[in-house]
Parts: structure tokens; sequence; C-alpha cells
């Protein structure tokens, strides 16, 4: 990939807005234990932000108002997911089908996460909506028109547990810093929303 950096440097949203850098990481790890009753052990800063792919597949979802609009992207390897939907007594599954139960899986947590950010959004007096996950491959990164804009502000992060990991990206648009200034969150001791159970295979 050609080094835009130098004309165009990141802005990171850890930097421009702590709150939202804090429901977004929250709600990445959060959603995904409720979603795949599995517990996670580090969510860490990828070692290498805006390296374009992540993985061979990627599901995106967006939350978008007035005042934002956010693009969440989960990335990951079917070898290093598979496991995440894989029964008690697993039978023989293809690639395809593999794919199938993999894509599932992130899309609905995709919706979750995106739930999760807009109902807070809402509490925080910011109407959004959400529209439909996609699962795509990950190599489209390399031809995506997306340009960083001065309003984009993005994170880059890794969900790691014992048998599997995927990488998190997001990237925020703010188009009205005086409204996203006023939000707040603060990381509950215990999840009120845990809505442990659900589970996708």
């Amino acid at each position: 990939m050609s080094d835009m950096s130098e004309a165009s440097p990141l802005l990171f949203l850890k930097d421009k807005n702590k709150a939202l850098y804090d429901l977004i990481r929250f709600l990445s790890e959060q959603r995904f234990v409720d979603i795949s009753g599995r517990p996670v052990l580090e969510v860490r800063d990828h070692e290498k932000p805006d390296d374009f792919v992540y993985g061979s597949h990627q599901t995106v979802i967006q939350i978008a108002s007035r005042d934002l609009r956010v693009t969440f992207k989960s990335h990951f390897k079917l070898e290093d997911a598979r496991r995440l939907t894989d029964r008690k007594k697993p039978l023989e599954r293809s690639m395809k089908q593999v794919q199938k139960s993999t894509y599932d899986l992130f899309m609905e947590y995709s919706n979750l996460v995106a739930g999760g950010i807009s109902q807070h959004l809402h509490a925080n007096g910011i109407v959004a909506g959400i529209s439909l996950p996609m699962a795509t491959s990950g190599f489209d990164e390399l031809i995506s028109s997306d340009s960083i804009k001065q309003t984009s502000y993005f994170d880059y992060w890794r969900v790691l547990a014992e048998d599997f990991h995927f990488t998190c990206t997001v990237c925020v648009d703010i188009l009205n810093e005086q409204r996203l200034g006023t939000l707040s969150f603060e990381k509950p001791e215990t999840s009120a929303e845990d809505d442990s159970g659900l589970e996708i295979l």
C-alpha cells in the first residue's frame, strides 16, 4: 500500500473523543462474549494500524446521524475463527459451510455492537440509524474508495481469546463536534445489558 500517512496523517478516535472510544471498545468485547459464550482474554491496540488488510474476510456495518457516522468492521480469517462455530459434536463441514456460519456469527455480532452504540447515543440525545451488516472479502479494503478526511477518526484493535482472535476497526466521521463533546460513558462494573445465552451456530 502507498504510505498515505505522510500526506494525511491518521487521526485517532482516542485522542478526539475518549467516551466514544471507550464505548466502542467495551461493546466490541462484551457483545462478543454475549453472542459466543466464550471469554475474551485480551483487547489490545493493533500493532499495525491502517494496514488495510487484517483478514481474508470482514463484516461491515454503519451507524449514522446528523452528528456523526460510524463505520465498524470486524476482520478475520476462517482458520482463526472456525472454532467459534464448531458444535460440541462437530460434523464434517465444507469450507463453504464454515464460511457461511462464520459470516452469520460476525454479522450478528456487528448488529449487536451497532445496536449498543445506537442505544447509547439515543440515551445522550442523538438519534442514529443502523445499516444492514454486510460480509465480504477482506481484500476489498485494497480497492476501497474511502479517503482520509479531516473529520475522520480511527481505531484499530485486536480481540484475543484462548483459541481464536480477530481484529476490529472503526472510522468515525464527526460532523457536529459540539454535540459529540457532551457524550459520556463509564464502563460498568458488570454489564447490565448482559445477553448471555445468545449463540449463533
